[in-house]
């Protein structure tokens, strides 16, 4: 029997995707992924989320919902929340609240991925390789010198980073510091931008970057890993939003690469480290070394066609709609939701063509 979909997101304007709005979803992202739910035989109940007490009203007034497809960071009246760590997890935590059970990763691992350090706190105690980095809260600016001993330490260059959120938002390519003015330069511009905030000063790593893709719970897959120009520099919002042309630049890592089990063994510990679910992106990169780190932990990667996760699909040859699909799917898996026979046969089909891709499972 199809099962009634609750479609979570943010929606906003071509115009309007910039600043605390720029991890917003775009009409046409939006409409994609309905299409690939709808598409999977299941009825959808789209809703673009601006304030908490909608949620209440949109759950109390449309019951039975079976499974929250979630891709929201937030609530669009509280444009803090879309940034600043907590706003993922607080939409997960309201419909947890009426039971109803959520795609990609809990509660509790979007608490880990959305603040870098706690992120970069749990990666540690698992011995998977983070930068060196510096903790600053923005309210203490007056007291922004304290901080010169300790980024000395570390050692210049540093990047800043706003520790809360995802897609590049309050990064540039001024964000990389070389000296103390600097510092403090783009410390003040992160606060006039986005207010006051917990930050992470981290050592500037100049090596190649790469993203990892991986579907799936105890049975993982790893989607053919992108290794992203080692002339591209800072990879801020702006980059993010046209790498899409960039395509015929990027290198796919795959088994013949020396690469590819360093960076699938990290990824799969990372995934297990933050209790990821479904569907998560890691970013990494190298240092002048060659040694990897993880950068970032993405719960709720970016859906867009244009997105890195969907080429990365698309090089394992399964169109945007399959990805939906497989999400909702591992999702459904996880919770025990018996999806019908017309899904269930869709996914049996697409998995025979991720045989090649599938590298752990566990009892």
């Amino acid at each position: 029997m199809p099962k009634r979909i609750l479609f979570v997101y943010n929606q906003v304007s071509e115009g309007e995707r910039t600043g605390a709005f720029s991890e917003c979803a775009l009409k046409r992202d939006v409409e994609a992924i309905k299409e690939g739910l709808e598409r999977s035989n299941n009825h959808v109940l789209p809703l673009d989320i601006y304030t908490p007490e909608q949620i209440e009203d949109f759950v109390t007034n449309n019951q039975p919902i079976d499974l929250a497809f979630v891709i929201a960071e937030g609530f669009k009246t509280l444009p803090h929340t879309l940034y600043n760590g907590h706003g993922a997890a607080l939409v997960r935590k309201l419909l947890r609240k009426h039971n109803i059970p959520c795609t990609h990763s809990s509660f509790e691992s979007m608490e880990i991925c959305r603040n870098k350090d706690i992120t970069y706190a749990r990666l540690r105690e698992n011995g998977i390789l983070v930068p060196e980095y510096i903790v600053f809260e923005t309210i203490f600016l007056k007291n922004v010198e304290k901080l010169l001993a300790e980024v000395e330490e570390i050692g210049f260059p540093v990047i800043i980073k706003p520790s809360g959120g995802g897609n590049s938002i309050g990064i540039s390519p001024k964000s990389v510091v070389y000296n103390f003015i600097q510092l403090k330069e783009q410390i003040i511009a992160i606060q006039k931008e986005l207010g006051h905030g917990t930050l992470i000063i981290e050592k500037y790593l100049p090596g190649q970057e790469y993203t990892i893709g991986i579907l799936g719970n105890k049975e993982k897959y790893i989607l053919p890993i992108i290794g992203f120009p080692k002339n591209l520099g800072v990879r801020d919002t702006n980059i993010k939003k046209m790498e899409y042309k960039l395509r015929e630049q990027f290198e796919i890592i795959n088994e013949t690469d020396l690469r590819f089990n360093i960076l699938l063994e990290i990824g799969v510990k990372t995934f297990d480290a933050v209790y990821a679910n479904d569907l998560i992106r890691i970013d990494l990169k190298e240092d002048q070394l060659g040694n990897i780190y993880v950068i970032d932990v993405n719960g709720t990667p970016s859906l867009s066609p244009k997105g890195s996760l969907n080429f990365m699909a698309s090089c394992a040859g399964l169109t945007h709609n399959q990805l939906v699909q497989l999400t909702l799917y591992e999702s459904m898996l996880r919770y025990g939701l018996a999806p019908d026979v017309f899904f269930e046969e869709m996914i049996a089909s697409l998995k025979i063509k991720l045989t090649r891709f599938k590298t752990i499972e566990v009892a």
